[in-house]
């Protein structure tokens, strides 16, 4: 891809979260499986004491880390993401390092070794295979050789589960049906849907941080089986809810249920040298 597209690629984004940060910090507002289930997880692997949230956005991820004990630095590409964080941070009493910087380069910051990395939004948006590759790197650099890296992708199903979830006549519109084309070739897609993004095809996400040096903790369907049906769900009572979790952390690590999520949630460490 020319430079000159990723770059506007990358300005589209930040315009989208610069215009939006406040509907980013309500996204995960309440009970969202996709949440629920990475803080399993996130329980079951951090280790350590200190986390860098890169491409944090507002902070859900490090308000929730840093109530944990844990000490946090978030940066983002998103000035007014980072100007929410900050206001979140003083709204739940807890204390976190922020930065503005772009997830690909974070050279120009002064940054240290860090026991956890979290990337849980900027490979929603990087198009490029090599500007994905660059974002991982980067975060390695800053990886203990110990530490643990839980990384999350948009599913190339998600589109589709999206459709069937809350506008199933939109199915036979474009850019549906390049999404179907890409999942009947087993190919990623990258476009304009809430705003730039690419949704990826599970099959290349292990080879990817393999060659990037990195050992598979664990692989999972973030949403668990409810994608399809995730707006009724997660608005159903709390006992119904609870019965999907329970369920969906059952079964969110077995690669032929990834289909029914929304997200794919990486966990890895460095292969030892």
């Amino acid at each position: 891809m020319p430079k000159k597209e990723k770059n506007n690629n990358v300005e589209i984004v930040k315009e989208n979260y610069n215009k939006n940060a406040q509907l980013e910090w309500e996204r995960l507002e309440g009970f969202h499986f996709e949440f629920e289930i990475a803080k399993h997880y996130l329980k079951k692997y951090l280790r350590g004491k200190t986390v860098l949230d890169i491409g944090g956005g507002p902070g859900r991820y490090s308000v929730w880390l840093a109530k944990q004990g844990y000490d946090v630095t978030l940066v983002d590409l998103s000035e007014s993401n980072i100007a929410l964080a900050k206001q979140k941070f003083q709204e739940y009493g807890v204390q976190v390092k922020v930065y503005v910087c772009d997830a690909r380069d974070l050279s120009a910051l002064d940054l240290s070794i860090f026991d956890n990395v979290l990337i849980m939004g900027p490979l929603y948006h990087l198009s490029d295979v090599e500007d994905r590759k660059k974002c991982v790197l980067e975060a390695k650099k800053h990886l203990a050789k110990d530490g643990v890296l839980f990384t999350s992708f948009i599913t190339l199903t998600a589109g589709l589960n999206y459709y069937l979830d809350t506008a199933p006549e939109q199915l036979i519109h474009e850019p549906a049906m390049d999404l179907f084309d890409r999942m009947e070739r087993d190919e990623s897609w990258s476009g304009m849907a809430f705003t730039q993004a690419t949704f990826i095809n599970s099959l290349e996400v292990l080879p990817f941080f393999d060659e990037l040096g990195f050992e598979k903790l664990a692989l999972l369907g973030q949403e668990g089986l409810t994608g399809p049906r995730l707006t009724k769900i997660e608005n159903s009572d709390k006992e119904v809810r609870k019965t999907y979790l329970e369920i969906s952390l059952r079964v969110c690590e077995n690669p032929q249920y990834y289909a029914y999520s929304d997200h794919l949630l990486y966990v890895g460490k460095p292969k030892d040298e």
